[in-house]
């Protein structure tokens, strides 16, 4: 998950938050939560994620639009969203009595 956050972080992804979903029935320990500028720099976060992590996802969705691609690493779940979509779904304030690390920077702190 710190090599995932520094990728996303490397390429400028943006609003990084840590939620940790541990003791809830959702079927992962955590959701790594990134914002691109538009669809397009959605997409390229996603891809170098995909191309540089050591491991494939087990799922993902939403690649070829670039609004909100979801990667399912087992563990963790990465969601990129473009700046809209991220406002429209809320995530952060779905969770945000499980957020433990918000605008999280995987240089200056580790999990």
């Amino acid at each position: 998950m710190e090599r995932a956050a520094a990728i996303l972080e490397e390429k400028k992804g943006a609003e990084l938050v840590l939620v940790d979903l541990s003791g809830t029935t959702i079927p992962t320990s955590y959701f790594l939560i990134a914002s691109g500028e538009n669809p397009k720099h959605v997409k390229a976060l996603a891809e170098e994620l995909l191309e540089r992590m050591p491991l494939a996802p087990e799922h993902e969705e939403g690649l070829s639009e670039g609004r909100w691609v979801l990667l399912d690493y087992g563990d963790f779940v990465v969601h990129i969203f473009d700046r809209e979509a991220r406002l429209f779904y809320d995530l952060d304030g779905l969770w945000a009595d499980k957020v433990v690390k918000r605008h999280w920077s995987p240089r200056s702190q580790a999990v």
